[in-house]
């Protein structure tokens, strides 16, 4: 029984009856008999990955409200229990309606790698798809994706199941999970794998399939790089284990990442991006945002006058919305208060319950992506140059380089932001400095870029944010770091049940969301 339950959660979406056959699922040595069959298989499999990678709503909402990065009072999704504050354990129960938060991702992602790991492995015993180059593209690709599929294992989940090419499911009678940071590790190795086996010829991805958006074998380099940096910093789940992460190797690999937006084509009923549509859904002209907004703590620092330092110092549950002042155009546009920014616009509309708490409120809606249609017929923007630019500045400050992270930060902040240059002093302590701190100070040169990474990685990935607080020390006391394995599985395995949240281990601490790395001006 353990043996079947641990091919199933590499192989399947869930593990609900193992009694059941699926005649849908295809026999892997008959399909990676036929090389076509097995190329097609590694071409599509980006597909299943990009859902739970933070572009539909599982585990993306929860994430994301949990960072207070977007917030929301609809139970949808988890994400109502999960982001509540005081925050509680999370039920890990089997039978929690809102289990998909962790479900989801957990088979989702070993169905992912299911399918790549079985080309590899008939690749390595010999298939050719087409000719040499086409077989090394597929080989390539399929590592790329083995390596992002443990790699958000590695981010998501306290412990995980390495199942490479290597691994013999005919012979594994116990499942031996890995420590996350071991499981990161591998996905990395994975990842180099695939930009050494890129480099043994040259080749394209076509636009229909693969990434859906055309790529040059260098290209696919440089994602690979870029998604090696993501990996090497977001695993961190405290302040302690930030300050730990190689960054020296993070300047190297985002020096050698992306230099155009990585976005992917929506295709209708193919390839969409639900996160995007959420964010910025709207019903009514007078109801945009009309499922979640972004949060007060997410564009509050901008606020030139004292309502986000008041709101802050209000009770929790006597928070109730507010206007907020600001110089950055990417929230505010230049006509008054209630005119559209680029970003996030006005909207005097309080969307939620009450009852589920008024701290919940913002007047401010998400204007950047996911309007019409675009969240499924337009380029769905994944990884942004500028993220990658905010991480190497982080990396410039944490290695006391602080000088060459200004241009960095400033790329974004006057193009987007219409704001004056940041120095290793900070902003321009004039009024309307943006960010300010809690207390109405102007802020820090740490200050302006965790609020530079905050704004524009606002509606790219609804994941991205949770790993950024957790390792800056941000998150609510008693927030969940990580997930555990899904309580399904380890009712399949016959394993005992844990958690986390609220108090003790897998928790966060008590925040400390104004305390630098390194010594600079304005720091506690």
């Amino acid at each position: 029984m353990r043996k079947l339950s641990l091919v199933l959660a590499f192989a399947t979406t869930a593990c609900l009856d193992l009694d059941v056959t699926n005649p849908n699922l295809p026999n892997r040595v008959r399909a990676t008999a036929d090389p076509f069959s097995t190329e097609t298989f590694v071409a599509s499999s980006f597909r299943t990955w990009w859902p739970v990678a933070g572009h539909d709503d599982y585990p993306a909402w929860a994430l994301s409200t949990m960072a207070r990065e977007f917030t929301s009072g609809f139970a949808d999704f988890g994400q109502l229990e999960t982001s509540a504050e005081p925050r509680s354990v999370w039920n890990n129960s089997p039978a929690n309606t809102r289990s998909g938060v962790n479900r989801i991702p957990w088979f989702e992602l070993y169905r992912t790698n299911s399918a790549v790991t079985d080309a590899i492995k008939a690749i390595d015993e010999g298939l050719i798809i087409g000719d040499t180059a086409r077989t090394i593209r597929a080989k390539a690709f399929a590592k790329f994706v083995q390596g992002v599929s443990h790699g958000y294992l590695g981010l998501y989940f306290d412990k995980a199941y390495v199942s490479d090419e290597f691994l013999d499911l005919d012979t594994v009678t116990t499942p031996t999970t890995r420590p996350y940071n071991e499981v990161v590790d591998e996905a990395i190795e994975m990842l180099d794998s695939a930009i050494a086996v890129a480099g043994r010829a040259n080749f394209t991805l076509p636009a229909d399939g693969w990434f859906y958006t055309a790529m040059t074998r260098d290209e696919f380099v440089r994602l690979a790089n870029s998604f090696v940096a993501r990996l090497l910093v977001y695993r961190a789940r405290t302040p302690a284990e930030r300050a730990a992460v190689d960054w020296a190797a993070v300047i190297t690999r985002t020096t050698a990442g992306i230099q155009t937006d990585f976005a992917p084509v929506g295709q209708v009923d193919v390839l969409w991006d639900d996160w995007k549509r959420l964010t910025a859904r709207v019903r009514t002209a007078s109801r945009p945002s009309d499922f979640g907004r972004p949060s007060y703590w997410l564009v509050g620092p901008a606020d030139s006058t004292n309502g986000f330092v008041n709101w802050v110092a209000t009770p929790l549950q006597n928070r109730v919305a507010f206007q907020l002042r600001t110089q950055d155009r990417r929230i505010q546009g230049t006509t008054g208060p209630a005119s559209p920014g680029l970003y996030a616009g006005y909207n005097l509309n309080n969307i939620f319950a009450a009852s589920r708490g008024t701290y919940r409120y913002s007047w401010y809606f998400f204007r950047r992506y996911g309007l019409g249609t675009s969240w499924q017929d337009s380029p769905m923007p994944a990884m942004l140059v500028s993220e990658m630019n905010l991480l190497r500045a982080e990396a410039y400050i944490r290695t006391n380089q602080a000088t060459l992270a200004l241009p960095l930060i400033n790329a974004t902040r006057t193009a987007n932001g219409q704001l004056p240059n940041v120095t290793v002093d900070g902003p321009p302590d004039v009024p309307g400095c943006v960010p300010r701190k809690l207390s109405g100070a102007c802020g820090s040169l740490w200050d302006a870029l965790r609020y530079e990474k905050n704004i524009e990685g606002m509606g790219v990935s609804g994941v991205t944010a949770f790993f950024d607080a957790r390792g800056w020390g941000t998150l609510p006391e008693g927030t969940m770091v990580h997930f555990p394995i899904p309580g399904a599985e380890l009712a399949t395995l016959q394993q005992p049940n844990y958690t986390f949240g609220g108090a003790g281990v897998g928790s966060s601490a008590a925040p400390a969301p104004e305390a630098c790395p390194v010594a600079l001006a304005r720091c506690p």
